[in-house]
């Protein structure tokens, strides 16, 4: 008599918890760096959208600032220094999870792209809450924007 070829149930079945086990190990590691990566997104898109403004301000020959948490927490725009609230760029948004540490101003530009008489160098911190991740990006008094 022969015997059909093929597999058992219990290989069939270890196959299938050895699967289960690597997919249990893998799930936190894989959400971990999509985590990551959007705090190196978001820091990212923070810095691109400073330099945006500094050369905007240089081009269109005035004094530009961006807010951040404006004009809700988590969100940033580019707007006219002078009042503070007329749009000169779109409302930018941060991921969920991302959100502005405490503790920093907004960045102005003068009609040079430098920082106005008096400014200090700025440091703006994107977190998700673990330190690890954060990005920072500081923009000098001579209005040079770095992303750490």
């Amino acid at each position: 008599m022969r015997r059909a070829a093929g597999f058992t149930l219990i290989e069939l079945l270890i196959v299938v918890a050895l699967v289960a086990i690597l997919g249990a190990v893998t799930v936190p590691q894989v959400a971990e760096g999509l985590e990551r990566y959007a705090v190196i997104s978001a820091g990212q898109q923070v810095a691109s959208t400073i330099r945006a403004a500094r050369f905007q301000a240089v081009g269109k020959n005035t004094q530009l600032r961006v807010r951040f948490n404006y004009p809700a927490a988590g969100q940033y725009q580019v707007v006219l220094h002078s009042n503070g609230t007329t749009a000169m760029g779109e409302v930018q948004q941060l991921p969920g999870g991302v959100s502005f540490q405490a503790g920093f101003a907004d960045v102005a530009f003068d009609t040079n792209g430098r920082r106005p008489t008096g400014a200090l160098a700025s440091t703006i911190v994107v977190t998700n809450g673990n330190a690890a991740d954060d990005r920072t990006v500081t923009v000098s008094t001579s209005g040079r924007v770095q992303l750490q």
